[in-house]
C-alpha cells in the first residue's frame, strides 16, 4: 500500500512547486502554461484517485497495477519539473522556446499517460463525488494528548509487571544468571522472530534479584548488519568506562570487564560468526559472570554452549495457552486496557465478536508480536469507523485481509499478519513508517533527527487554522505510529514526550521490502556495493563504511535520488572533493555526509545547484572550509547541522575558531540552525559598505527558526535575536556578560519556548573565569511552555522567591552557579520537576536540606562535583516520587543520608569517585550506611580510575 502514500508526497509536493517556481518563470508562454495547469489539475487528482482506491482497496493484481502506474507517473512528473527548474536556474537568462517546448511535450505526455488508466476522471470524463473524503490524523490527536497526561504512571505499571508467559523459563534463567557457579556461563535463549526474545531478556535484567547480583551490565542490540566495534563501544559504554576511543578492541572490552562482575545480554545474534568475533571480549574472572544471548537459530546457541557443562539454553515458543493470549491481547486492545469496558465477556458476546476473535486469535498462532498488533489494530479500526457496528468492522477485515490466506505450516512466520497494521496506516503515515528502513535493524533513533527527515521530505503536511508547528504534527503522527505498535519508544523525556525510538526486527523486514518493491529506498553496506548495485529509480541511498582501506565513492548520475545518507569513512576523489557527488544528485532533498574521519574535504561550489536541499548535515566530518556564498544558493534549506565536524586549518590538524559571512542570513527558511566551534558574522548593516545595496538584516531575518544551537558572538549586540518569536529550543554556548541584556531581552519574549540553556563562560585554569548569569532578568516564570532549562554561570542573589522559575518546569540542570545559600528550599517547590542535576561547583555550602512534602514529583536526581557539601539531610515524606539518585565527585561529603532508608520508590543508586571512606560505609551487609541503602534493587557503586 505503499505506493499511495509516495503518490500523495509527490503530487502535494509537486503541485505546490508548479505554483511556486514554474508558472511564474513561463508566463508569456500560453501553450505552455495551459498543459502545466493540466499537470497540476492531473497530479491533483492522482492524488484524490489514489487515495479513493485505497479506501476501497483490494488485495487483487488490479489494483496493484494500477497503483504502480500512478506511482511511476507522479515519479515522472516530479522529475520533469525537477529538471526543468535546475536547467532554468542554471541558464540565469529568460527562458528559451526550446526549453518551453520541451516542457509543454513532456507534461503533455504525462497527461495523455493518465488517461490510459481505468477509472481515472481523465479517463472515463467523470469527477469523482462527495464519497471522497480526505485522509485525516485528527480524532486520534485527542486521544494522544489525553494519554499524554498519563505516560509516567502507564510506564511504572508496565515495569512492575510481572512476565506472565514464560514463567517457567524465566525462573531457570535467572537461577542459573545468580547461582553460585563461578565460573563464565553462556546462557542462550532461542526463538522464532517476534517470539519474544527481547522482551523477555530485559525483563531479567531489570529483575531485582539479578541487578543486585552484578555490578556491571549491559544490553546491546547486535543486528544482522552489526560490526564487532559498535558492539564493543556499546558495552564499554554501559560499563561506565568512559572510552570514546574511535577504535575499542575486544582486548580493551575485556580488559574492562576483568574487574568486574558482569552480565552482558548480546541481543539478536545471526550466525556463529558474529559468536565468534565477540566472545574474546568476554574474560572467565572466576566471579560469576555471565553473559546472556538471544538468537534465532539454534546451531548459534549450541557454539555458544560448548565449554558450558550444563543445559544452559533455553527454547521460548509461541504460546500455546489460549487463556494467556486472550490475556495478552486484551492488554493491548483498547476499549478493555483503557477501562472503558469492564465485563469483557459479556461485551464480546453482545457485539457478536467471539467467534470472529477466536478465527483472528488463531492466525496469530500464538506469535505475541502478532497479538500485540492485531489488539493495537483491532482498536484503531473501531475507533475509525465508530459510527459502523464492531462485528462488522471485523468481520470486514477479517475477510479482506490478505495476511489471512497464509497457506502450509509455516504460514505463522510469514510477517504477514504484522504488515496487516502497516497496511491500514493511513496514507501520510506510511512514508514516515518507511524511513524507518533507512536506519539499521533495531537501532536506537533520535525523534528529533527523524522529524526534520520526515519535514525535509515534506511527508509532514500542515493543517490550517490548527496552530501546530510542523514538528508538533510530526510528534502526532509518532504518537500514532507508537499508538499501532509498528514503531516502540525506547526513552521519554521528562515530560513524557518520546526521546529516542526503534523498530522490532519483523517490522524492520517489513519496512525495508515494502520500500525496495516501491523504490522508496536502498542501502547498500559498503561503498562497493553501491558503487555496483545502485538502482537509478530508487528515490533515497545510505551507504555504510566500515573498511579500512580508501575507497572512493563513484560520480552517479541519478537525478531521482531525494535523500543521499552516508555512514562511515565513504570516501570522495580528492581532486573533486565533491563535484562528482553533486553533479550527479541534482534533486536531493537530504544529504547527510556522517563520519568521514581519514581525510579533509571542503565544500564546492557544485553545491550551489543542489536548490531543492532542505537537510545538509555534516556529523563527525574534518571541513577544510565553509563557504557560506555557496550556500546562500540553497533557499529552500531547513536544516544546516554542523555541530558533529572539525573545521581544520589548512594542512595542519589543528582545530580553528571560525565565523561564517554573512550571506548566512540569506537561508530565511531554516528551521533548525546547529553549529559547533563555528560563530555567526555580525548583522550585514554593520560593515562599512555606504553604496552597499545588500539588504541590511541579521538574524531577524531567520524568522523560521524552530531551533537554535549556537555559540554566542558580537551577532548578539547587533540585535535581531528577539525578532525570533518562532523558536522553540535555544541554546547559546560561551555566553559573556556583556551579551545579557539582548540575551534577556529576546529570551524574554520568547513565551512559547520549550528548551532553554544558557552556558556563560567558564574556565577551571587559572584566572579561573565565570561569567555572571542574570538569572533575576530573565523572567522565566513567564513562560508557559518551558519544561527544560539549563544553565551554566555564576548567579547572584539567588533569591528565595520560587517565581524565577516556571512552575511547569519538568527538567533542570545548573553548574557553576556558585550559589551559597542552600538551593533546595527554591527548588524543592516546583511540583513538576522530575529531573535536577546540581553540577560542578553549583553549590557552595556545606549543608543540603531537603524538606518534607518537597520535590513531589522529583524522579531523578543528580548530585556531581559539588566540593563544599559535607552533609546532606533529607526529611520523611520528603522526594516521594525518586526512582534514580546519582553522587558523583562530592569528595567532601561524610555519609549517605539516613532518610534514603525511607524512599521505597528509589530503584537505583550510582555512586562514583568518591572517597573510600564514604564507600566503606556503603559496604554490603557490614558497612555503617548499607541499611539505609540495601532495599535499592540496583546498586553501581564504583570508583573511576584516573
Amino acid at each position: 500500500m505503499a505506493e499511495v502514500a509516495t503518490i500523495a508526497a509527490v503530487a502535494t509536493a509537486s503541485v505546490a512547486i508548479l505554483k511556486t517556481f514554474v508558472l511564474p518563470e513561463i508566463t508569456s508562454k500560453r501553450q505552455v502554461r495551459y498543459e502545466i495547469d493540466q499537470l497540476g489539475t492531473t497530479l491533483q487528482w492522482l492524488r484524490l484517485y489514489g487515495e479513493e482506491a485505497y479506501k476501497n482497496r483490494k488485495s487483487d493484481k488490479k489494483y496493484k497495477l494500477y497503483m504502480n502506474q500512478m506511482l511511476d507517473i507522479a515519479l515522472e512528473a516530479e522529475d520533469i519539473i525537477e529538471e526543468f527548474i535546475i536547467k532554468t536556474k542554471r541558464g540565469r537568462n529568460s527562458i528559451n522556446l526550446e526549453l518551453c517546448h520541451d516542457l509543454r511535450d513532456r507534461i503533455r505526455n504525462i497527461n495523455e499517460k493518465v488517461k490510459l488508466i481505468p477509472g481515472t476522471p481523465q479517463s472515463t470524463g467523470d469527477v469523482p463525488g462527495s464519497s471522497y473524503r480526505d485522509s485525516s490524523f485528527f480524532p486520534v490527536q485527542q486521544k494522544i494528548k489525553v494519554r499524554r497526561a498519563e505516560i509516567f504512571k502507564e510506564e511504572e505499571i508496565r515495569d512492575e509487571e510481572p512476565v506472565k508467559m514464560y514463567e517457567n523459563s524465566e525462573k531457570q534463567v535467572i537461577d542459573l544468571l545468580t547461582g553460585e557457579d563461578k565460573e563464565l556461563r553462556i546462557i542462550s535463549i532461542i526463538g522464532m522472530g517476534g517470539v519474544g526474545k527481547t522482551t523477555f531478556s530485559l525483563n531479567v535484567l531489570k529483575y531485582p534479584k539479578v541487578v543486585r547480583k552484578f555490578n556491571c551490565r549491559a544490553y546491546v542490540y547486535i543486528s544482522e548488519k552489526y560490526t564487532p566495534e559498535e558492539v564493543f563501544m556499546s558495552i564499554m559504554k554501559s560499563s561506565g568506562s568512559g572510552d570514546s576511543d574511535a577504535e575499542v578492541t575486544s582486548e580493551k572490552v575485556s580488559a574492562c570487564l576483568k574487574r568486574k562482575k558482569y552480565l552482558i545480554v548480546l541481543d539478536d545474534i545471526w550466525d556463529i560468526d558474529a559468536w565468534t568475533k565477540l566472545k574474546g571480549a568476554f574474560p572467565n574472572s572466576k566471579n560469576g559472570s555471565r553473559v546472556l544471548l538471544t538468537t534465532r537459530h539454534k546451531r548459534v546457541a549450541l557454539e555458544a554452549d560448548k565449554s558450558s557443562t550444563s543445559n544452559n539454553i533455553h527454547e521460548l515458543s509461541a504460546i500455546n495457552d489460549e487463556k494467556k493470549s486472550w490475556e495478552l491481547f486484551l492488554k493491548n486492545y483498547l476499549p478493555y486496557s483503557s477501562g472503558l469496558v469492564s465485563d469483557i465477556d459479556a461485551y464480546f458476546s453482545s457485539h457478536n465478536l467471539v467467534e470472529i476473535g477466536n478465527q483472528m486469535m488463531k492466525k496469530c498462532h500464538g506469535l505475541p508480536l502478532a497479538i500485540v498488533v492485531l489488539g493495537s489494530l483491532l482498536s484503531s479500526l473501531e475507533r475509525k469507523q465508530s459510527d459502523r457496528p464492531i462485528n462488522s468492522v471485523w468481520s470486514e477485515e477479517f475477510l479482506r485481509s490478505s495476511w489471512l490466506c497464509s497457506q502450509g505450516d509455516d504460514s505463522h512466520k510469514c510477517p504477514g499478519i504484522l504488515a496487516l497494521s502497516y497496511d491500514f496506516l493511513p496514507y501520510h503515515l506510511q512514508p514516515c513508517f518507511l524511513y524507518m528502513s533507512l536506519f539499521p535493524g533495531t537501532s536506537m533513533i533520535r525523534v528529533t533527527k527523524l522529524f526534520q527527515y520526515w519535514i525535509a521530505e515534506g511527508f509532514i503536511q500542515s493543517s490550517n487554522g490548527s496552530g501546530q508547528t510542523l514538528e508538533d504534527i510530526a510528534k502526532d503522527y509518532l504518537e500514532e505510529l507508537i499508538d499501532g505498535s509498528l514503531i516502540q519508544v525506547g526513552k521519554r523525556r521528562s515530560d513524557g514526550s518520546v526521546s529516542t525510538c526503534h523498530i522490532h526486527g519483523l517490522l524492520h523486514s517489513i519496512s525495508d521490502s515494502e520500500s525496495t518493491e516501491d523504490k522508496f529506498s536502498q542501502t547498500f553496506d559498503s561503498v562497493d556495493e553501491f558503487n555496483s548495485k545502485q538502482d537509478s529509480s530508487s528515490r533515497r541511498v545510505v551507504v555504510y563504511s566500515k573498511e579500512q582501506n580508501e575507497k572512493y565513492l563513484s560520480g552517479s548520475h541519478n537525478p531521482r535520488v531525494r535523500a543521499l545518507m552516508c555512514h562511515g569513512d565513504v570516501h570522495f576523489p580528492k581532486d573533486k572533493c565533491f563535484n562528482s557527488l553533486f553533479e550527479g544528485f541534482k534533486s536531493l532533498r537530504v544529504l547527510e555526509l556522517n563520519g568521514y574521519t581519514k581525510g579533509i574535504v571542503s565544500l564546492p561550489k557544485a553545491v550551489e545547484e543542489l536548490i531543492h536541499l532542505r537537510y545538509l548535515s555534516f556529523g563527525e566530518t574534518k571541513l577544510q572550509k565553509i563557504n557560506t556564498s555557496y550556500l546562500r544558493k540553497l533557499v529552500n534549506l531547513q536544516t544546516l547541522n554542523l555541530k558533529g565536524h572539525e573545521v581544520v586549518a589548512g594542512d595542519q590538524s589543528k582545530k580553528k575558531y571560525v565565523v561564517l559571512d554573512d550571506q548566512i542570513w540569506y537561508l530565511n527558511q531554516l528551521r533548525h540552525l546547529y553549529l559547533k566551534n563555528i560563530g555567526l558574522p555580525a548583522a550585514n548593516h554593520k560593515r562599512n559598505w555606504p553604496m552597499s545595496t545588500v539588504p541590511k538584516f541579521g538574524i531577524d531575518n531567520l524568522k523560521q527558526l524552530q531551533l537554535l544551537f549556537v555559540q554566542a558572538g558580537d551577532w548578539i549586540n547587533d540585535g535581531g535575536l528577539d525578532k525570533l518569536s518562532s523558536v522553540r529550543k535555544l541554546k547559546i554556548e560561551e555566553c559573556l556578560s556583556s551579551h545579557s541584556e539582548k540575551i534577556c531581552g529576546a529570551v524574554a519574549k520568547f513565551t512559547e519556548l520549550r528548551s532553554l540553556a544558557l552556558i556563560y563562560k567558564t574556565c577551571i585554569d587559572q584566572p579561573v573565569i565565570n561569567e555572571e548569569l542574570p538569572l533575576a532578568s530573565i523572567h522565566l516564570s513567564d513562560h508557559t511552555s518551558l519544561i527544560s532549562l539549563h544553565l551554566k554561570g555564576r548567579i547572584l542573589n539567588w533569591s528565595r522567591n520560587i517565581i524565577s522559575f516556571p512552575s511547569q518546569l519538568c527538567k533542570l540542570k545548573l553548574s557553576w552557579s556558585w550559589i551559597t545559600e542552600d538551593p533546595m528550599p527554591i527548588l524543592e517547590n516546583l511540583s513538576s520537576l522530575r529531573f535536577l542535576h546540581l553540577g560542578f561547583e553549583s553549590y557552595r555550602g556545606e549543608r543540603m536540606v531537603c524538606s518534607s512534602g518537597g520535590f513531589v514529583s522529583l524522579q531523578t536526581l543528580e548530585l556531581v562535583s559539588i566540593l563544599s557539601l559535607t552533609k546532606w539531610k533529607i526529611n520523611k515524606r520528603a522526594l516521594v516520587s525518586l526512582a534514580k539518585l546519582v553522587i558523583r565527585g562530592c569528595e567532601n561529603l561524610k555519609k549517605i543520608p539516613r532518610g534514603l532508608r525511607h524512599l521505597n520508590t528509589l530503584k537505583n543508586l550510582r555512586v562514583a569517585n568518591m572517597p573510600q571512606l564514604f564507600l566503606s560505609r556503603m559496604a554490603e551487609n557490614v558497612g555503617k550506611d548499607w541499611r539505609k541503602i540495601q532495599h535499592i534493587p540496583s546498586k553501581d557503586i564504583q570508583i573511576f580510575l584516573p
